[in-house]
């Protein structure tokens, strides 16, 4: 597994062990759950934004995002985010699921 280098303040590092211990893990499977939860919310982030702004569906958006259609479309729902029904955003869903 490829190693990385990150600093760290002190005060972030007595945080992160701080949970590290409260959830019976070592520093380095928290710090690996974290990031991977952060950038599942910043693949999230984008593809809302994406979809929002019409440049992409939903199903395409959440397959960029790495999640299921469902998931997605629920995450929009929590956000408030509108979910386009109009007949060109239709026939382009269509035409990337054909």
């Amino acid at each position: 597994m490829p190693v990385t280098t990150l600093r760290l303040s002190d005060e972030e590092l007595r945080r992160i062990d701080r949970v590290a211990r409260q959830q019976g893990v070592d520093r380095a499977v928290l710090l690996r759950r974290a990031i991977a939860g952060g950038v599942r919310e910043i693949l999230l982030t984008d593809a809302i934004g994406r979809f929002q702004r019409g440049e992409c569906s939903a199903w395409r958006a959440a397959s960029d995002a790495g999640v299921g259609l469902w998931e997605f479309l629920d995450e929009l729902q929590r956000q408030g985010v509108p979910f386009r029904t109009d007949e060109r955003h239709l026939e382009d869903l269509i035409e990337e699921l054909g």
